[in-house]
């Protein structure tokens, strides 16, 4: 085991987006058992539904903007997005963030400004960090992930100076003001770029891909919310963070994927890209059962208690969201690998049928036993849907590609070869 781990170890500290993403990963968790700490019950809850708003907004402008320059960057290397873009995202952004607070937390009109204006910081950021995975600048993106991290480790001081949802996320979008500036300075100024109307049609399957996708988890629990749930909701956040660790694996095994399928050419080959797919699905699977049963086993066996938190809403949140991780982690990379083979829309059609299965999971459990059923009846519905609405047409798309390829090898090896470059 120790001879497995240790180049594993290695491995990992020679791959500076994985680590990047290992410390926004533990930026959140770390946020998170502050917050669980230091709030009350229901300041927790409505921190929760905030900072849940927060992470799906930067979804959103990332989902339009920011990867689908990256997976054009694959084969036009000026898909840049400019600054007027990326500002303009993090406007709305902010805006959007102030309003959530109005519907989620009671806060004064002047730190729902403060919360607006720093709702754009992580934007501006997130837009640098594609940028400079583009140029291949990764270690630049690892060193202002961990500038965060230190930044937000900082949270008992400012729990300390007020104790407050809405003031604690204002603290965790203007964290981001420093990674964002030493970005700014160590990355080249763009002097041109290919706009947006070139990839706006993969662009704009991708954002209805996400949007669809928030259907799944993400505005069921703003929903229910807003109807005054229970604190499930604060368990089903908190096994959010637990399961932190997988997450990063899966976010940094796909944002790895897509920037060595834009700028290596060892993924240029469909079939090389396939086959390394297929080999991290896999290898994410297996790594997810064991992570999820490990956590839920140790939240059954022990108690857990914080000032916001109950050990019963921890382990049924913890078996909600890791039954639903391990069948849309799995099914989430084969959904990446098709969008680099260009299939967008089959992906998005996935999206769409797996948010009407869930839809009807979701309303339907709400209306047999209210909040409670309705969290466990969608959550568990996603899980074993999203494996079937993306596996199958992943393994079909595959097989017809590879057959595809090597039907054109044989005829006509040059032919073959050209075909491969225009993809």
């Amino acid at each position: 085991m120790r001879r497995r781990i240790g180049p594993l170890l290695r491995t990992a500290a020679t791959r500076p987006l994985f680590l990047a993403q290992v410390f926004t990963s533990v930026s959140g968790a770390c946020a998170m058992v502050m917050a669980a700490y230091f709030l009350e019950p229901r300041q927790f809850a409505e921190f929760a539904l905030l900072n849940l708003a927060a992470v799906t907004l930067v979804g959103l402008v990332r989902a339009f903007l920011f990867q689908p320059a990256l997976i054009q960057y694959r084969h036009d290397k000026q898909a840049l997005v400019p600054f007027r873009y990326a500002l303009g995202g993090a406007f709305i952004a902010g805006i959007l963030l102030a309003v959530s607070a109005l519907l989620f937390a009671a806060a004064y009109w002047t730190w729902l400004l403060v919360l607006a204006v720093s709702g754009m910081f992580p934007i501006l950021h997130d837009w640098l960090r594609y940028r400079a995975m583009a140029l291949d600048r990764r270690w630049d993106v690892a060193i202002s992930d961990l500038a965060r991290l230190v930044l937000v480790s900082g949270s008992p001081l400012v729990f300390l100076l007020n104790a407050d949802p809405v003031f604690y996320q204002a603290y965790l979008g203007l964290s981001l003001v420093l990674p964002m500036l030493y970005l700014r300075i160590r990355l080249p100024v763009l002097q041109s770029f290919t706009p947006l109307r070139s990839y706006l049609k993969p662009a704009s399957l991708q954002l209805a891909d996400y949007v669809a996708g928030q259907f799944n988890s993400t505005v069921p629990l703003m929903v229910l919310g807003g109807l005054g749930a229970s604190y499930l909701i604060g368990g089903v956040r908190f096994a959010q963070t637990l399961l932190g660790p997988l997450n990063l694996v899966f976010a940094a095994s796909t944002v790895n994927l897509i920037a060595d399928g834009a700028s290596k050419e060892t993924h240029a080959d469909t079939g090389d890209l396939i086959r390394q797919g297929r080999r991290l699905a896999r290898m994410l699977g297996a790594l997810a059962c064991s992570w999820v049963l490990a956590l839920i086993m140790l939240a059954w066996q022990g108690g857990f208690e914080l000032g916001g938190l109950r050990n019963e809403q921890l382990l049924i949140g913890l078996i909600l969201v890791g039954t639903l991780t391990l069948g849309s982690g799995w099914a989430g990379i084969h959904a990446i690998v098709l969008r680099l083979l260009r299939r967008q829309g089959t992906v998005t059609l996935g999206r769409i049928v797996l948010v009407a299965i869930t839809a009807t999971a979701f309303i339907t459990g709400y209306h047999l036993g209210g909040t409670d059923l309705s969290l466990a009846a969608g959550f568990v519905a996603g899980a074993l849907a999203s494996p079937l609405t993306f596996g199958i047409p992943a393994h079909l798309t595959y097989r017809s590609l590879l057959r595809r390829q090597d039907a054109l090898l044989r005829a006509d090896p040059q032919e073959g070869a050209a075909l491969e470059q225009i993809r």
